[in-house]
């Protein structure tokens, strides 16, 4: 694998494992966080169908998107709803708040999963592009086997909201990542 394809794997797998790992990281700890905001845990469930409610839809407004106005300022601003939607998470002292949180989450969610796909097609063709994808989808079906372990690991030593401070955190990570390590792959004459 040529250095600039592995630079491209990297960077767009670790953005395209932001998604998996805010729908499965805080599983372990539905129980604990059902328990502190005083709702039950089927409640609790109803998280999971607001991330994929929002980020099924987002998904719809990405793509067109990222193809007008280029792959960048889509991916920042996902990642900003994603950190916003994290910190709320965070922060909630209510089932509806969390509610809300994921929600949030899962709007800005959706665009680390529809940008990456399209930079692939920017950058490369044929076998390359092949390759890239395999990558990428190697790093989304194994997220969610590590992401429950390191949510676990988590609630091991933290609080549950720790979770999703580390969200938050990987969220700010791939916002940085994303200024310095990705440039803008779809040319002004193509938008």
């Amino acid at each position: 694998m040529s250095s600039s394809l592995l630079r491209s794997a990297l960077v767009l797998g670790a953005l395209s494992s932001v998604g998996p790992f805010a729908i499965d990281m805080y599983l372990p700890a539905l129980p604990a966080i059902g328990a502190d905001l005083g709702s039950s845990v089927t409640a609790m469930q109803s998280t999971i169908t607001a991330y994929f409610l929002a980020f099924g839809v987002a998904q719809l407004v990405y793509g067109p998107w990222a193809d007008q106005a280029g792959r960048r300022l889509p991916l920042y601003v996902g990642l900003a709803i994603f950190f916003l939607g994290s910190v709320v998470c965070t922060l909630a002292g209510s089932a509806e708040m969390l509610l809300a949180g994921r929600f949030v989450q899962g709007l800005g969610g959706a665009a680390v999963m529809v940008v990456p796909r399209a930079i692939i097609r920017d950058l490369h063709t044929g076998h390359e592009a092949t390759r890239l994808m395999a990558a990428i989808m190697l790093v989304i079906s194994v997220s969610p086997m590590l992401a429950p372990l390191a949510g676990a690991g988590l609630i091991a030593v933290a609080d549950w909201r720790a979770i999703f401070a580390v969200l938050s955190l990987g969220a700010l990570a791939s916002l940085v990542m994303t200024r310095f390590a990705l440039r803008e792959t779809l040319p002004p004459e193509a938008r």
